[in-house]
């Protein structure tokens, strides 16, 4: 398959909040049944839920890379995740404000060093925003 996408083009793919719940809903769900589902998981939920969709790739290489941008912020520790997130009963297990989703759907990535990452100042100001729109701040 030929593209004449640029990067660029590829990663301003719009990504809707319902599509990054439908892949960290599913993930805790198989977690709860004893599964420990991981980024091939991801993967491949993402990909079967788009699997013949017209911009099928394009689509779940983007929702990916917007759940490890999550990744990477979460791994910081920015003090704003407090929140919006708390520790779970098992370990390694957060708790998240289904806002954090949003904004991992809506907040621009940006680039450095070949690495895409969120603004924290543009991410938790769209968390805010749409915890507002949900009626829960």
């Amino acid at each position: 398959m030929k593209t004449t996408k640029t990067w660029d083009d590829l990663y301003a793919t719009k990504v809707q909040p319902a599509e990054i719940l439908y892949v960290v809903t599913n993930m805790a769900r198989l977690h709860e049944e004893g599964k420990d589902p991981d980024f091939h998981t991801a993967m491949f939920l993402v990909t079967d839920r788009h699997k013949g969709k017209k911009n099928a790739v394009e689509k779940s290489f983007v929702i990916i890379e917007r759940l490890q941008c999550l990744g990477r912020l979460i791994k910081s520790k920015d003090a704003r995740l407090r929140g919006w997130t708390m520790e779970g009963i098992e370990e390694g297990c957060l708790l998240t404000n289904e806002a954090v989703f949003a904004a991992t759907a809506l907040c621009p990535m940006k680039k450095e060093d070949e690495r895409m990452y969120f603004d924290p100042d543009e991410f938790f100001d769209i968390v805010l925003r749409e915890s507002e729109s949900q009626g829960r701040v």
